[in-house]
This record gives C-alpha cells, sequence and structure tokens, in this order.
C-alpha cells in the first residue's frame, strides 16, 4: 500500500492491488474532523481515482453526531461524484460512534455503502464488488 497521509487521527493509503483506497479513522472525532478528514479524501481521489474504498472506523472512540447529516448526504454523494461506486464501511466497537454511522447511513443514497463488524469480512466484500 501507498500511504498517502498519515496522522494519530487519519491514515489513508492507496491499495495499488485492489485498486481502492484505505480510509482509516483513529481516536476522537467530531463534526470539524469529519468535514477535514473528508475534504481531505475527496481531494486525494483526483489524483489517485477509484471505484472503490474501505472506510475503517473501527478505531473511533466518540460520537460524531453533528457531523452524520454532511458524512451521510454530502461527503458520500461528493465520493459517487469523484468515481467511487462501493464503500466498506467499518463499525466502530463503541455504540457512541456506532449510533453516529448509523445516523449517516439515513443521509446516503449514493455510492452503494454497506457497513459491516470487522474489518476481514468488508474486505472481502469490496474485493468482490464490480
Amino acid at each position: 500500500m501507498e500511504i498517502l497521509h498519515d496522522s494519530s487521527s487519519l491514515s489513508i493509503a492507496y491499495d495499488g492491488v485492489n485498486r481502492w483506497l484505505y480510509v482509516e479513522w483513529k481516536g476522537p472525532h467530531n463534526e470539524v474532523s469529519a468535514v477535514t478528514g473528508g475534504d481531505l479524501v475527496l481531494r486525494l481521489l483526483r489524483q489517485w481515482p477509484c471505484e472503490k474504498m474501505l472506510n475503517d472506523n473501527s478505531q473511533v472512540t466518540t460520537d460524531w453526531d453533528k457531523g452524520a447529516a454532511w458524512v451521510g448526504g454530502h461527503y458520500y454523494e461528493q465520493l459517487a461524484q469523484h468515481g467511487v461506486r462501493f464503500v466498506a464501511w467499518v463499525y466502530p466497537p463503541h455504540w457512541q460512534a456506532r449510533k453516529s454511522m448509523d445516523k449517516a447511513m439515513l443521509f446516503v443514497t449514493r455510492p452503494m455503502v454497506v457497513t459491516f463488524d470487522d474489518v476481514a469480512t468488508a474486505y472481502e466484500w469490496l474485493r468482490l464488488s464490480i
């Protein structure tokens, strides 16, 4: 994997074998960090266009309810406009962050987004998506 961005709260890599972005959110997040991180992902998609994204929230530790409408309604729509067709979205173990994901999913119309409890299952689903 080619590391495109790495910080304590967000890592983004391009998986050249599978031709997708791997986005790993870590620690506490809120509306501001969701928007800032989402904008970074969109900028990187211009340089590394791909149709698939593995969105790993398994290490998120807080809720980000105030950003849920933006993530589900705006961010995912922008991903689709950038050519992303499939997103495997991995739940965190913390219920507060998990409910933020569920809230965001209420606003998603495209691309196809499927939620998972673990990275391995998400990876396999994304690999087989065409």
